[in-house]
């Protein structure tokens, strides 16, 4: 996915008969994912890690999540703190299954469903580096520089490691930024800018995918 690069679909609204939900779609620079934003609503809620499951096995603990991968021809859900991106199997057809989508979440939403049991949402804290160490500055640049924007994107990108041996940043890719083809662009001319500019001790980024080949089976499929 291109940095800071955003492309608006049409947006469609649900008048939810007990919440008064509105649910908006827009595409992203994946063409097998599609964001839908509850514009009057949480779905995690602020100050919350983004869920990505891949298997209604994998999400026992996020009805919103197994409800969506029930449905034939999609292949992973991300719960974001307002939105949710869904990426569907290469063989689906968007123009098939979008409505669909929607509904769903809407249905869900306006049964009074919670995304996700109790206690299953992490927090956004830091993880446990000591505060001005280097690992401590690239977590806060990340999270104040560049998951806003590619967040915005329906994507979102994690800190997995930095190896001192050859001065690698590890990031982990979710959502519409696993697989896409535009996320070199998003770490080379986006992340590796910034970090140049403010952490210069990061010579090179490798971007991580959890993606899974299209013909391995799944646990709960």
């Amino acid at each position: 996915m291109a940095f800071r690069l955003r492309t608006r679909a049409r947006a469609f609204t649900f008048q939810l008969h007990r919440r008064n939900i509105s649910v908006s779609v827009e595409a992203t620079p994946n063409p097998k994912s599609m964001k839908f934003v509850l514009e009057d609503s949480d779905v995690l809620g602020a100050g919350t890690k983004t869920m990505v499951f891949r298997s209604i096995y994998e999400a026992q603990q996020a009805p919103l999540a197994r409800s969506l991968l029930k449905l034939e021809g999609i292949r992973e859900v991300m719960l974001a703190a307002q939105h949710v991106t869904v990426t569907k199997a290469n063989m689906a057809d968007w123009g098939e299954l979008q409505e669909i989508v929607e509904k769903e979440i809407s249905r869900f939403f306006e049964a009074g469903h919670e995304p996700v049991m109790e206690g299953a949402a992490e927090s956004l804290d830091p993880q446990d580096f000591e505060e001005g160490s280097l690992e401590a500055r690239i977590l806060e640049l990340l999270e104040e520089r560049v998951k806003p924007f590619v967040q915005q994107d329906g994507g979102d990108l994690e800190f997995e490691r930095f190896d001192y041996s050859d001065s690698t940043l590890y990031l982990r890719m979710k959502g519409s930024c696993s697989g896409c083809a535009q996320s070199h662009a998003t770490l080379q001319e986006g992340v590796k800018n910034l970090m140049d500019h403010y952490i210069p001790e990061v010579k090179q980024i490798v971007g991580l995918s959890d993606e899974l080949e299209e013909d391995i089976p799944r646990p709960g499929r």
